[in-house]
């Protein structure tokens, strides 16, 4: 072989390994492309608005959902297969929790209520569930111990109860945060409780004298959301200002493991799941992270939904996340679907948030009551409120078939152009005092109008 050939030979194995990068490369290029493009959830449907709580049972097979609707769903957790609606509630309900076993599911919402219900007996029509009542604000997390007798509650009303699940009883109520308590967690011999609260502070209790033993976290920025892995010392959470963090404190060590962390989006959402190494957090901007927990290494980032992630879980057996937020559905990711760390998809717009409405009338409409009311009388759906249909003329709480506070019972309202536009501007709290009507206020006369002329043509 002379030397021009050779030479030739090797431009030619050059080119052709050039050629191959650059098909290697436009391949990977147009797979992630493509992922994007096509990467869609699964959206199901069964509650009539947000959904503000999410909670597993993996030995029950169960996903117990709870919204704004006043509802709690069941659903088949593998298939997310709507099993049973359990009604209760006298409000919005933000919080779900089974307890180890599955068998008892306990609910908490803004009537200031928590409800336990007996997943073994939810066909047997004589099951009621044990109602404990203490609060005097809304519940916003709850907790069960490792042996299921005990239940902790975190209020806005600055308290935890400690509840006996067997007798319904109220075992300790605990005052020490500045604020409102966002979230609890038993310890694993169910003698002490993990909190924390607005005050910024994440703080370890002893439950049955009722005394702090220590503040383990003082973060300035109120503490919405956390989880306690006491095997391995590890405190996660997740901050009004955005923070979603990982340290260890064991023995006196206090170490940051992980830290993410993004302005002006607080943190709304996180549940651990300790048999696999996995966290999942979510904010109010829609974004999801499913964090490793052994290599402390984000596997998935990406906007799962348009709005707040009021709850999120991971189902491992599927390799999904499911995201409750300001939709009715649920919306569940496949994970494999896309294969960018971070992803943005496009999110389409909620039926009380368009962007496009016909008219500024129908616009407020979708913004302001659309999240509880239905226009059309046949068209009931699981709203918070009642139908619009019909209403104008209509004395308050006289329609057939809802069930309405006494509060608006007793009164002698009559809806008309009047005392509708008197709702929006003054609020619920003057007007219908003491109702369920959640407070929104329409400021600008003119998009009070709008609203009351969109309303008389389309309830007719």
């Amino acid at each position: 072989m002379n030397v021009l050939v050779f030479e030739e030979l090797l431009i030619y194995k050059k080119t052709l390994f050039k050629t191959l990068l650059c098909i290697i490369f436009v391949v990977f290029f147009l797979f992630t492309f493509m992922s994007y493009v096509f990467a869609k959830p699964l959206k199901y449907e069964g509650h009539g608005g947000p959904v503000m709580g999410l909670a597993t049972s993996v030995e029950k097979n169960l996903l117990a959902s709870t919204s704004f609707d006043y509802s709690v769903l069941l659903w088949e957790f593998d298939k997310i297969k709507e099993v049973q609606q359990l009604i209760g509630h006298d409000a919005a309900v933000n919080v779900a929790k089974f307890s180890g076993s599955g068998k008892l599911l306990a609910t908490g919402g803004d009537d200031a209520q928590i409800f336990i219900w007996n997943t073994e007996e939810l066909n047997n029509i004589k099951n009621s569930p044990t109602i404990l009542s203490s609060h005097t604000a809304k519940i916003v997390d709850i907790d069960f111990s490792n042996d299921e007798r005990k239940l902790a509650s975190a209020g806005w009303d600055h308290s935890i109860k400690i509840w006996d699940t067997v007798t319904g009883k109220l075992i300790n109520s605990i005052v020490g945060h500045d604020g409102p308590v966002n979230a609890v967690n038993f310890s694993n011999d169910g003698k002490h409780l993990y909190s924390a609260g607005y005050d910024g502070t994440i703080r370890l209790w002893n439950i049955i004298e009722g005394f702090e033993i220590r503040t383990l976290i003082d973060n300035g920025w109120g503490v919405n959301v956390l989880e306690i892995d006491e095997k391995k010392g590890l405190i996660l959470y997740g901050t009004i200002d955005g923070l979603m963090k990982v340290q260890k404190i064991d023995k006196g060590e206090d170490k940051e493991l992980f830290k993410l962390w993004e302005e002006g989006s607080p943190v709304s959402a996180l549940n651990f799941y300790p048999k696999y190494n996995m966290a999942v957090f979510g904010n109010m901007r829609g974004r999801v992270v499913l964090l490793n927990l052994e290599t402390m290494e984000v596997e998935k980032d990406f906007l799962a939904v348009d709005g707040p992630v009021w709850d999120v879980v991971y189902n491992h057996r599927n390799e999904t996340v499911i995201v409750g937020g300001l939709d009715d559905t649920l919306t569940e990711w496949k994970l494999n679907s896309f294969h960018s760390n971070y992803f943005l998809p496009k999110i389409n717009d909620r039926r009380f948030h368009q962007k496009d409405a016909l008219s500024n009338g129908a616009l407020q409409f979708a913004r302001k009551c659309s999240i509880c009311h239905t226009l059309d009388s046949k068209d009931i759906g699981r709203r918070a409120g009642p139908p619009l249909h019909g209403v104008f003329g209509r004395t308050a709480g006289s329609l057939k078939g809802y069930s309405y506070s006494k509060a608006l019972i007793d009164s002698d309202i009559i809806w008309n152009e009047d005392t509708i536009s008197r709702l929006f501007k003054e609020g619920p709290e003057i007007v219908t005092p003491g109702t369920k009507m959640p407070i929104q206020k329409i400021k600008k006369d003119s998009d009070r109008l709008d609203l009351i002329y969109f309303l008389k043509d389309a309830t007719q």
